[in-house]
Formats: structure tokens, sequence, C-alpha cells
């Protein structure tokens, strides 16, 4: 059953059959068991003959026990790499020119041959073209020096403002770009009549009003619900009712309350690496170069993996490269001074998360500031300055 299991290792060192005749081969057998020759696959063949199968490092050390046993041996087959390999520098001029088809064949099949760009006008297709051209996508450039299509598609989606969509898809050789360019809005129907009235309380900072007329100035005070920008406009007793539309942004003010440990621990890269090439062959992963494994206590890992194509078709094989980087625990040990900005820094962002996308911090005050085991807690006051209109019906009798 071990012979068994070592079959691949046997292949790969190589082994032979031979033929052992004589008047007790019997005895052959068991001299190469006592001297650790691994035989296996042993047959009988005749009444004073066997079959079996030898290493080839092994070879040597036959002649020794065929001395002994008083038999002789016959070479019949012989299998395994190192026969492969010498039949393969026989013939040098075929395998070489065998292997650089190969080669040669599989760099054209992943390299660039076509760029087709569907869906768009001429004016987004040239545009499109050039920043193509920009990233390196052209014909003859290999497709494992490219970035991964996502990549592509968000660099072209960004520096296209006409383009709603573009899509990117490697079809063999050729690098595929759908686009969906922006069409023109659908008129909507007209909003129904309403004010604009406040939705918290806040001092008036500035206001942009579109329709409608509006009822405070900067520097009013207002409360929720008051009213901002009637939907109203015409002379007194003419009015006309229409969609308030316009953008009143009032200060407003909130507390955050900030805790921030003096003591904080973290992972840094020491900057040593230790790099893993593999090939994937369906489920079955195959190490290339970056045996073993580093023994770093702490770690970072990334993937890295590419697919290959041939004329269209998928390959069977993916490659792999992992990169193992060494970390370190470290520990940052704040002032109180640097706590309180770190505070003051993390309670910025939380606050905004508090308020819509077009908010700002008008101003920050440190209310309250103690120490706590090991941590800084602080209290802040904040300013902020936010649309604070949201759209109110007209009712009929207003």
């Amino acid at each position: 059953m071990s012979v068994m299991k070592n079959m691949w290792v046997n292949t790969f060192s190589g082994y032979v059959r031979v033929k052992v005749e004589g008047t007790y081969p019997e005895l052959f057998i068991n001299r190469c068991g006592e001297r650790k020759i691994m035989i296996w696959d042993i047959r009988q063949a005749g009444e004073k003959t066997y079959i079996c199968s030898v290493l080839l490092d092994d070879v040597k050390h036959l002649r020794p026990v065929c001395r002994e046993s008083g038999c002789k041996i016959r070479f019949l087959e012989r299998h395994g790499a190192p026969f492969i390999w010498r039949k393969m520098l026989v013939r040098t001029g075929f395998v070489t020119g065998a292997a650089a088809f190969i080669a040669i064949l599989f760099l054209m099949a992943n390299m660039v041959w076509n760029v087709e760009i569907e869906g768009a006008s001429p004016a987004v297709e040239h545009e499109i073209r050039q920043k193509v051209d920009e990233l390196g996508i052209k014909t003859g450039q290999f497709q494992f020096r490219l970035p991964p299509p996502e990549i592509i598609q968000q660099e072209i989606s960004d520096q296209i403002p006409d383009a709603t969509w573009i899509g990117v898809t490697i079809r063999g050789t050729t690098y595929h770009f759908q686009v969906v360019e922006k069409e023109l809005a659908v008129k909507e129907p007209p909003e129904a009549a309403g004010h604009l009235v406040a939705d918290r309380k806040a001092v008036i900072h500035r206001l942009f009003v579109e329709d409608g007329s509006a009822v405070v100035k900067a520097n009013d005070v207002v409360q929720k619900g008051d009213l901002l920008v009637a939907g109203l406009i015409g002379k007194e007793g003419k009015e006309q009712r229409v969609a308030a539309k316009g953008e009143v942004y009032g200060e407003v003010w909130y507390r955050a309350e900030v805790t921030v440990p003096l003591e904080q621990q973290y992972f840094a890269v020491t900057g040593e690496t230790f790099s893993k090439h593999k090939m994937n062959v369906a489920d079955w992963t195959v190490p290339v170069w970056g045996f073993g494994s580093p023994e770093y206590e702490n770690r970072k890992d990334e993937v890295h993996s590419r697919a290959f194509d041939l004329f269209g078709y998928q390959l069977p094989f993916t490659y792999t490269r992992e990169t193992i980087r060494e970390t370190e625990p470290a520990l940052r040990t704040l002032s109180p001074e640097e706590a309180v900005e770190e505070a003051l820094e993390k309670g910025r962002s939380e606050v905004l998360e508090q308020f819509s996308s077009k908010a700002e911090i008008a101003g920050e005050k440190v209310l309250h500031e103690e120490h706590v085991n090991g941590k800084v807690r602080v209290t802040i006051h904040y300013r902020i300055i936010d649309n604070i209109a949201r759209k109110q019906p007209i009712i009929q009798g207003d």
C-alpha cells in the first residue's frame, strides 16, 4: 500500500521493469528486502522467473544481490521522468520548436488585438478611444500588464461625463466597451403648489429662492414649522399659487461627546514580505515559486489571481500571486492635547453624518474635557450650516 501511495514519486524519480531468472529467484527478492532495495509489482513469469519494478537509484545495488542469489536480471522497460528527459534531449530541435510554438501561441492569445466601442456617438467614441489609449489598451499590449476590467471601467466612467454607464468586457483578444449615453431628461409634470417651511430651529444664514416669495431674511430666528418661502406670488388679493423652490440655509447647534483612548494599539508593516506564485488547474493547486510559509507572528495577506484565455476560450488554469507581509503590533501614546485634537477630528466626521451632504461646520468649541480610565472624554459644541427648508403643500384656505 505504501508503494502505491508513492507511485507519483517513483514516476518522477524513474524506475525500470526487470526480469529475474535463476534457481532461487525468491532469494533475490528476500535479499532486496534485507538491503532495503524498493521493489514492487512482483509477478511470476515462470517456474524460476519473476518480473518486478525497481527504482532507478537502486539499480546500481542489484549486482551484489544477483551474485549472492545466483540469479541474472534483464532490463525490460524504462519508465519515469529521467528517461523522458533523455528522449527529449535526443530530439532537442523538435522539443524546442514545440515549446517555442506553444509559448508564441500563448503570448499572442493574451495580447490585445482589437478595441470595440458599441453604443457611443462619434464624439463620445473618439473621447473614449483617447482615454483607452492613455491607459495603454492598444494593439500589441499584453493583457496581463493591463488593469482588470473593473478598474478600467471605473477610470473611463470617471473621465467621460457624457456617458451614464460604460461596461468593459474581454472577449478573447478584444476589449469590448458597451456605452450608454445620457439622455435628455423627460420634462417632469409641474409640482403641486406649496410653501417651504423650517424643519428645525435655526438662525437664517443665507437663502436662494427660485420660485415663491421669501418671508425671512438673514439673521432671523425661526422655529420648526415656521414659513420660510411662501408659494404665493403677485399682488395682494391677486396672488398666484406656485410650488416654492429654493434653499434656505440656517445655523443650527449640535452637541457631541467624543471619547479617545490615550493609548492606541495598531499593526504596522515591517517591510518583510514573502511571495508565493501558484498555478491553479481545476481544483488542483500547483506551487510554482515560494514554497512553505514564513514564520511571521502577525501577517497581512494579499491575493491576486489572473485567468488566461486562448482565442476566446478561457483556459482551465489561473495564475495566483500571494503576498504575505509581516506586521508587528505598535503602541501609540497620545498626549492629552493630541487626544483632544483627534477627538475634534473624529467629532467633525461623526457630526456631519447627522446632516445633509451640503452641511458645513461654521464653528466648534470644546465645552468640557475630562480624563477617565486612560481616556479623554470631550464635549464639543458645533455650529452647523445646513439647508433647513422642507416642502409643505398649500391647504385650501391658506
